[in-house]
């Protein structure tokens, strides 16, 4: 096994406020160890909305950052269940399996050359 990272920057394409834009990321076989997330110096703040989603969408999303524009890692994780659909105690969480590309998708922002670059990193197999 080994650590892995790649980029994948956003460009916003539209009005000051309400520019949007999404792009994919290279396929992805692992665990997710955390996400950067670093935003252009001219993104809002009050407003950017940042969502990092499984292209499958029966997977769903695995980060949402709203009205924000400061650059950081994040370490998203899912909740776990026993069989009998309960959260799992004490250790409720587990990482997020990678099988396929993932969209970075920022909302709400300026139009913007790199609005956000995700710096994605994860545990290959």
């Amino acid at each position: 096994m080994q650590i892995l990272s790649q980029q994948v920057s956003v460009t916003t394409t539209g009005s000051a406020g309400s520019a949007s834009g999404s792009a994919t990321s290279e396929a992805m076989h692992g665990f997710l160890l955390d996400v950067y997330l670093n935003y252009h110096a001219s993104a809002p703040g009050a407003t950017t909305d940042v969502v990092l989603a499984h292209v499958d969408p029966t997977m769903g999303n695995i980060l949402t950052v709203s009205d924000n524009a400061t650059d950081g890692r994040y370490v998203p994780r899912e909740t776990v269940q026993t069989i009998a659909g309960a959260t799992s105690d004490p250790d409720g969480y587990d990482r997020i399996a990678l099988n396929g590309k993932v969209t970075v998708s920022v909302a709400q922002s300026d139009a913007l050359t790199g609005a956000v670059v995700a710096t994605i990193r994860w545990l290959a197999l």
